[in-house]
Formats: C-alpha cells, sequence, structure tokens
C-alpha cells in the first residue's frame, strides 16, 4: 500500500468552542486539567488540534525511521533510514473543515543527509534504487460529527453515524495528552503484473498493519484560545515488501518505525533536513499544492522504473 492515500486526511468541525475538560482550579500553578471528552464534537475538536488546526493554516510534521525487513530464521535485518514530511492545508469551509495532505519519504543512510541513489539489498544481494516515493492529494472533510473522505469521483464517503460515532481513545499522565490510531488489512490489490514484473511483484494483495500515535499538551488541548496545538508524531507500521527491493513473493515482511514532531511552521525545519527531502521532492515546502492529482508508489513506480531482469 501506499503510506499517504490510506491515512487520513484532516478537517475540523463547527466554529463554536466546545467545553471538554474538567478544570481542577484556575491558576497557572495548578495541575493540569482533567479532559473529558463528552461529545462527538469534543472528539473531532481535539483530535483535529492536536493533528492539524482549527483554522485556516498549513501544518507539517516532520518524522525520522528505519526500514527494517524480517524473513523466517533470520535476525531483523536494518535496510534503510528515512526521513518524511507530512503537509496538511486546513480550511474552513461551511460543512466544517476540509483538509488535504500530502506526504514526501527521502531514503538515506544511517545519519546521512543525502538521499540513497542506491545500496546491496543484504536479503538477495541485488543492488537495489530506492523510491523516494510521495503520496496525495488526499481530501477530508470534517464536521463536528466525524470525517467524510472525498473520493476520486467528487463523492463523501464515511464510516460513521448515528449507530457509530466518531470517538478517539485518549490517555492523559501529568502534563501529557494522547491518542492512537490503528488500521490493518487489504490496501487494494497489487498493481504490477507478475509476468512483467517478477522480481517487484510481492503477492495479489497489498496488506499492512498501521499504529500512529499523537501526543500533545494537556493545557493546549483544555485552552479553547488555542487552535493548533504542539504534538509528538509516531508510526509504526508492517508491511509487504516495497517493489523496488527486489524481494519478489520471498516468505517475510518490512517493519517501518518513525517518530518525529509536529512543526510551528515550515521554517522550524533544520537546514539539512531540508536540503535532504527538497533533493528528492522540490516542491513539498512551496507556498502552492506541492503537487496536482492523486499520487502514491504503486502510480507512480510502473510510470518511472521499468522491471529488473531476474
Amino acid at each position: 500500500m501506499t503510506l499517504l492515500t490510506r491515512r487520513t486526511a484532516l478537517a475540523t468541525a463547527g466554529a463554536a468552542a466546545t467545553s471538554f475538560f474538567v478544570p481542577d482550579r484556575a491558576d497557572a500553578a495548578s495541575p493540569p486539567p482533567r479532559l473529558e471528552f463528552p461529545t462527538t464534537e469534543s472528539h473531532v475538536r481535539a483530535f483535529i488540534k492536536i493533528l492539524a488546526s482549527l483554522e485556516d493554516d498549513t501544518i507539517f510534521h516532520i518524522y525520522k525511521g528505519t526500514l527494517e525487513a524480517v524473513v523466517p530464521e533470520r535476525a531483523p535485518v536494518r535496510l534503510v533510514d528515512s526521513t518524511t514530511i507530512i503537509r496538511r492545508e486546513v480550511e474552513v469551509v461551511p460543512e466544517g473543515r476540509l483538509i488535504s495532505i500530502w506526504e514526501a519519504t527521502v531514503y538515506h543512510g544511517q545519519g546521512e543527509t543525502e538521499p540513497l541513489e542506491s545500496f546491496v539489498n543484504p536479503l538477495n544481494g541485488r543492488t537495489v534504487r530506492p523510491f523516494h516515493q510521495r503520496e496525495g492529494r488526499g481530501q477530508t472533510i470534517w464536521t463536528d460529527q466525524g470525517p467524510s473522505f472525498l473520493l476520486d469521483d467528487g463523492s463523501l464517503f464515511s464510516r460513521y453515524g448515528p449507530d457509530n460515532p466518531f470517538a478517539m481513545e485518549w490517555s492523559q499522565a501529568g502534563e501529557r495528552v494522547w491518542t492512537s490510531r490503528y488500521s490493518a488489512g487489504v490496501y487494494l490489490k497489487h498493481t504490477l503484473d507478475p509476468e512483467n514484473w517478477p522480481l517487484e511483484y510481492s503477492g495479489p494483495d497489498l496488506l499492512y498493519s498501521e499504529k500512529t500515535t499523537s501526543n500533545g499538551l494537556v493545557r493546549e488541548l483544555a485552552d479553547p484560545s488555542v487552535a493548533n496545538a504542539s504534538a509528538t508524531y509516531s508510526l509504526n507500521m508492517s508491511l509487504i515488501w516495497w517493489p523496488w527491493l527486489l524481494m519478489g513473493q520471498q516468505p517475510g515482511f518490512l517493519i517501518w518505525n518513525t517518530n518525529g514532531i509536529k512543526l510551528p511552521n515550515r521554517d522550524a525545519i533544520s537546514v539539512s533536513d531540508r536540503k535532504l527531502v527538497e533533493a528528492a521532492h522540490p516542491t513539498i515546502f512551496g507556498s502552492g499544492a506541492p503537487w496536482e492529482g492523486r499520487l502514491n508508489l504503486w502510480t507512480e513506480y510502473p510510470q518511472k522504473r521499468t522491471p529488473e531482469k531476474v
């Protein structure tokens, strides 16, 4: 599967502030308030606040990680490191909020600051060329009752309703609050033909299992004057072989472990990280949409690569 289009694009609910906390004391030296989420709207607003913004804004996350391989009868193998930028555009609309999302990933060596052009895959001895993938645009409209996904034909799809209200599981300890999302299954059928792409084809189903966690400050979520709460972010995923690893249908899978932060603005990223990402994705930090259409690894790979010889 591809890492942006599977991910939920975010937007927010109505403009009225929702009270979802019970303050213990009013003064600044008091213990952090005890957060409560009595309504669907309170879940929506808190979730959008920690992941994006309640106001028109451009929000960036940066997260770094490792891509490891797990095969039978062998210890996990660290293949490459990664740096990823997620960009969200928040637009207040009559229905609630429309959030567009793009994602750009660069693979590199451990501690290196240049995109990795090639390396020898230790699992098969082949020289492979990382595919620095980009994903999106994905779009979601959030009302105060939850998200609706904007499909290619312009229609909306939602998993939530009166019998299945949107709600997150929130955990609080001291000054911190966090929430996680989990999803797993078959993203779609493999887009490559096994006869023409035998080394790139890893099976009929694009399987994945993913957990993401956002961690923020209790006082920021509790403060109705804060529209864009600071947060850390982590992504932990297992998935089938990326096609550029040339693993074919050999037994095994990938583990992608990452963590990072929500940037206060696009200039908060370090110079070296920005140069690294822009070397592969020069438009991700631009003033307009970084690219048009809905792209992902599985649609771009056969356009930019040719099958490797067996």
